[in-house]
């Protein structure tokens, strides 16, 4: 994330609330994060809410709504109409809390083409009164918007970023071990801890050199799995950082660049592979209760392929009550509750 601090300003003189933002990606790319509507139930509210939406016309005149849930139960729902969609450069909608339908703001979203690339995103909100807008101020609202734009910068992340921080949370566990940790049992039947290891350098090298035809030299990871793992997540960031126009075929997934490709099949499996790893390691890991909760909404409609591949096994049964994060692996057939041991 790039660290960029979000402004909120209320006017004493109207009843205003502006919003200012940067972003680092295009306007194109933020204009599209506020109109499509799957990329906008990803980022917005914040961390401890996930959203539903419940009509999306994104277009001059039409209308949409929205729901927060929390842990599956909703608590809150919002609607509006566009009253203009200006493509990358600008938004006017209304916006209503079903809870106070008679209190209407009316906010115009411009995306201006920051000096030096990125973007600086403004939001002007204009209520009927200080009592709608102050109340609004009041209601924890900087917390979501604030935590819904960081939310946005990490999505909007390019894939060599989200591989940099997933690949070094995973490396953290990884020089963490001790000579004897790698042969202790994982959470993955018939795993122990270096077979993770393992497992992350030896289908993504052989994915990227059979669908690429990138090659890579043989790693000794039973030798050395902390200096096997540091080149590899070496190699992996350099094909990111200039991924040369190279394009990725594979009779399963079709073609799409190369850093696409890697972001989407393997970046995300370092960061699932994590609570493996830490789990055999003793530790207790943290993938994130949002990210655990949007990974498990898109996984489910393909429950049934998932499980037809041998990619995972049975579900595990949990509780209506479990994390985000124990829902998620119980879905991919791990033991929320293993421990090295049991």
């Amino acid at each position: 994330m790039n660290g960029y601090e979000t402004e909120i300003l209320a006017d004493d003189k109207v009843p205003t609330i502006e919003i200012i933002r940067e972003f680092d990606a295009a306007p194109e790319q933020v204009f599209r994060a506020h109109i499509d509507p799957e990329l906008y139930r990803r980022w917005v509210g914040p961390r401890s809410l996930t959203t539903r939406i419940l009509k999306w016309d994104g277009h001059t005149g039409g209308a949409w709504a929205f729901a927060n849930d929390r842990d599956g139960e909703e608590i809150a729902s919002f609607f509006g109409s566009f009253h203009e969609v200006r493509d990358n450069e600008r938004i006017v909608w209304t916006f209503t809390y079903e809870g106070q339908p008679d209190s209407v703001a009316l906010e115009t979203l411009t995306f201006e083409n920051r000096e030096g690339g990125g973007t600086l995103l403004r939001v002007l909100s204009v209520v009927s009164d200080f009592a709608t807008r102050d109340g609004m101020l009041s209601s924890g609202m900087d917390i979501g918007v604030k935590e819904g734009y960081d939310k946005l910068d990490e999505m909007l992340a390019g894939p060599g970023q989200q591989h940099a921080r997933d690949a070094a949370a995973f490396t953290a566990l990884v020089q963490s071990a001790s000579p004897e940790d790698w042969s202790k049992p994982s959470p993955v039947s018939g795993w122990a801890a270096i077979d993770v290891v393992k497992h992350l350098i030896e289908w993504s090298r052989g994915f990227l050199a059979g669908g690429a035809g990138i090659e890579f030299q043989t790693l000794d990871i039973e030798a050395d799995p902390v200096a096997a793992w540091t080149q590899h997540v070496a190699e992996i960031q350099a094909i990111l950082d200039d991924p040369a126009g190279r394009i990725l075929k594979n009779p399963h997934t079709g073609e799409m660049p190369v850093d696409q490709a890697i972001a989407v099949f393997y970046t995300a499996d370092i960061w699932m592979h994590s609570w493996d790893l830490a789990k055999a390691l003793g530790r207790e890991p943290d993938l994130g209760s949002e990210r655990c909760s949007a990974a498990l909404e898109a996984m489910r409609p393909m429950e049934h392929m998932l499980r037809d591949s041998g990619q995972y096994g049975p579900a595990v049964p949990v509780g209506n009550d479990a994390s985000p994060q124990d829902k998620l692996m119980a879905f991919i057939g791990r033991d929320p509750a293993w421990q090295p041991g049991r």
